[in-house]
């Protein structure tokens, strides 16, 4: 992940730029989201993430010593921001993203497999055909009104 798609990422979630030069309470907590960000995702120097937005090291170690840890106490909307920003597809790495999905299309496929084969017994296999034909778009009517059968020969 560049420097530029965490920078993406982090305003889009914000809603505003974090590069321009302002000690404003949003931008500095915009900045601190950033690096925190960056200081994990990239192998880049304090100094070379400094550099990204023509900010000196200093300024990054400040960022990640004393505003980004007291996101917990002070101002947890920010640390929900972070926390949101990171679980977002983007923000995982392109192997993983494929490993997780290869993962989830094999428990999919499994799933498949086992409801392929389960058999109708010729109790229901009536009910099934009959279900089968009703269309897509009304489905949700005859959930619901089978739900209410269902109900009702219960009582009796």
């Amino acid at each position: 992940m560049t420097t530029k798609e965490i920078k993406q990422l982090v305003e889009e979630e914000l809603g505003y730029n974090i590069d321009v030069k302002s000690r404003k309470r949003k931008i500095v907590y915009g900045r601190a989201i950033y690096f925190k960000i960056c200081k994990d995702r990239t192998n880049l120097s304090l100094h070379e993430i400094g550099q990204t937005l023509n900010l000196n090291h200093a300024t990054v170690i400040h960022s990640l010593k004393n505003v980004f840890t007291t996101f917990k106490l002070y101002n947890p909307e920010y640390l929900t921001i972070y926390k949101r920003i990171i679980h977002r597809d983007e923000y995982i790495p392109l192997e993983t993203r494929y490993d997780l999905l290869k993962q989830e299309y094999t428990e999919l496929e499994d799933k498949y497999e086992q409801l392929k084969d389960i058999e109708v017994s010729n109790n229901y296999k009536s009910l099934v055909d009959i279900i089968k034909e009703i269309p897509e778009e009304q489905l949700d009517v005859a959930n619901f009104r089978i739900d209410a059968m269902v109900k009702m020969l219960k009582t009796y």
